[in-house]
């Protein structure tokens, strides 16, 4: 069994089960959002409906500027921009 962390990119599809890197998962039957902030938390069936795909929104999705593990866990300072 592999038990290695899946890198998705926005838009992938990832069933429960998997260990996944830090974002939002989105139900793709009824739209339950779960947030993972944890490097390598397993991907659990949704809550709501049990069903165990997901669409993905990585963390790099939420904040462009994080773009590793290393940046997850130790986030860059955000700079002093009005944008």
């Amino acid at each position: 069994m592999n038990h290695s962390v899946i890198n998705l990119t926005e838009g992938d599809h990832v069933k429960a089960g998997n260990k996944v890197t830090p974002g939002k998962y989105v139900c793709i039957d009824c739209g339950y959002e779960s947030v993972l902030s944890d490097v390598e938390q397993d991907l659990r069936k949704c809550p709501k409906c049990a069903c165990e795909e997901y669409q993905c929104f990585p963390m790099t999705h939420i904040r462009p500027d994080i773009k590793t593990v290393e940046d997850v866990q130790h986030p860059p300072k955000r700079g002093d921009s009005a944008q």
